[in-house]
């Protein structure tokens, strides 16, 4: 039986867990340990030769990977060429998760190939399978988007205090979601999960933002 490869994408340390960049970390974590899971969970380690975290789950037969990149977030592309080629995983069985600041937090978009729309780590993994973008993603909204200059600094912050509970809550409706993925395809996934939104109307009381930690690619 073919196997299916979900890859989420974040920076590796401590001074980065929580970040809104850490989403796909999150998402796989959940995957690994959720309730769903509570039976069968997946133990990860640290495979030096994907540059990655790796476990492995069963989700209704099908044989699952999960992945977290050892690589920082624009070279991740290095991690998944090498899971892919390894275990001969179609592109059509390789999913995707990352932060996305175009996006609401309480929204998901679950996206079938396309391309990167400015997110590093996912311009890393099309540039690894020379080009092609013929693999499915699932976009983890962290947004409202602060544009410009404010944008790296924003993704690298914390999730506020105040948004935690619903950061919590699409955590575990993205890792629902990815189940129903691994069940039923992408296309049957986008039409079922594309329109929910758990946010609550906006507020104009300020949220406390925490200071973001040092951009690991800028040291590349």
């Amino acid at each position: 039986m073919a196997s299916k490869l979900i890859v989420g994408l974040g920076n590796i340390g401590n001074e980065y867990a929580g970040t809104r960049h850490n989403a796909g970390f999150s998402v796989i974590d959940e995957l690994a340990v959720g309730e769903r899971n509570s039976a069968h969970g997946a133990e990860f380690k640290n495979v030096k030769e994907f540059s990655a975290y790796v476990g492995k789950l069963n989700i209704s037969g099908s044989n699952v990977i999960l992945a977290k990149p050892t690589t920082y977030m624009n070279l991740s592309g290095r991690a998944v060429n090498a899971i892919l080629r390894y275990f001969k995983i179609e592109l059509e069985d390789l999913l995707v998760v990352h932060d996305d600041v175009a996006i609401p937090l309480g929204r998901l978009r679950l996206q079938k190939a396309g391309g990167a729309g400015g997110q590093h780590g996912v311009e890393s993994i099309i540039e690894c399978l020379g080009g092609s973008k013929d693999f499915s993603r699932l976009k983890f909204g962290v947004g409202p988007d602060p544009g410009g200059s404010r944008r790296a600094q924003y993704v690298l912050s914390r999730i506020p205090v105040a948004d935690q509970e619903l950061y919590k809550k699409m955590v575990q409706k993205a890792a629902e979601a990815i189940f129903y993925w691994t069940n039923n395809g992408i296309q049957s996934a986008m039409n079922s999960y594309n329109s929910i939104n758990l946010a609550p109307p906006p507020s104009e009381d300020p949220k406390g933002e925490e200071p973001p930690p040092r951009d690991p690619d800028k040291d590349k």
